[in-house]
Order: structure tokens, then sequence, then C-alpha cells
């Protein structure tokens, strides 16, 4: 058993939702800016130009939210991975664990890729400064697993499971 890698789930949210929500407006404003432009014959570039930047912003999101339900923190002999479909992985070795706590976040407006029901990559939160996110929680019921380089952010589902499996690891 020891050898053996466990998986957790974070807790549900929507936060899929908003990141499809995203993706569908830029794509949506995007088509019903260019099809004026193509019913007046505009030129190629105008279109372009016009037409596409949002799009091209929208399908990063909608592949996000498609990516959602492949959130997972897996448990191994020597490290704890984060991962979100194939744009996140952040491995923290086991030996480099300091501090294991529950914490409510304070969120500062400069920050990188959070939304209701979702938290992901580095985002700055006043209070702690950058925290490696991978969380379906922004700011409220994070787990902040600190090493002496890097704060990390999660929010397991089993929260007291995923507990007592890293504290069984970390320990032995």
């Amino acid at each position: 058993m020891r050898n053996e890698s466990l998986h957790f789930k974070p807790r549900p949210s929507v936060g899929w939702a908003w990141l499809a929500v995203i993706a569908l407006a830029c794509i949506g404003i995007g088509a019903l800016t260019a099809l004026p432009l193509l019913h007046a014959d505009a030129p190629i570039g105008i279109l372009l130009l016009v037409a596409l930047p949002l799009p091209l912003i929208g399908v990063p999101f909608l592949v996000l939210a498609i990516w959602f339900p492949t959130m997972r923190y897996q448990l191994d002999e020597r490290s704890l991975t984060l991962r979100y479909g194939p744009v996140l992985t952040y491995q923290i070795p086991l030996n480099e664990i300091q501090t294991i706590r529950k914490r409510n976040l304070s969120i500062s407006l400069l920050s990188s890729m959070r939304l209701p029901g979702l938290a992901l990559f580095t985002v700055h939160y006043t209070d702690l400064g950058n925290v490696k996110m991978c969380a379906t929680a922004a700011a409220t019921g994070i787990l902040l697993v600190e090493t002496a380089k890097h704060k990390y952010g999660l929010t397991p589902a089993d929260e007291e499971g995923f507990l007592a499996a890293l504290q069984a690891r970390i320990g032995s």
C-alpha cells in the first residue's frame, strides 16, 4: 500500500460555467462583429483585425472549461502533485512541506486566473503574496501547503481523508 498513488478530487464548484460563459461571450461577440463586415464585403484585413481577437481570447477559456473535470491532487510516496489538464502541474516534494493549514485568503486585484469557483496558476493575495493555485475556490476554505520557496492552494473534496493520507506520508 505504501507505493500506491492516491488521487483526490477537488471540492465541487461551478467554476467551469464561468469559463464557458466567458468563452461563449467572446466567441459570440466576435461572430456578431464579423457578420456585418461580411455582408459589407469588408476587406479581409479589417475582418481579421476587428472580429478575430475576441474568439482567439475565448477559445482558451473554452478549453480550460473542458479540462475542468481533470483537476486532481495526486499523492505518492515522494510528492504531492496538483494537476489541471495538461496546462498546470505543480509537484511538491513531501520532504519540503513545512506547514499545512486551512485559510480564507484576501484577494488582490493583481492576480492571474481566478473566478468564482476556480483559481489557477499563480494568484496574488494581499495577506500572503503569491500562491500557486489549483483550487475550486479563489479565497474561501483554501488548504494552504507551504514550502520554503512556495505556497500552494488547493481544495480537496475529502479534506479529512486527504490530510490523513498526506500526514501519513510525511510522517513516514
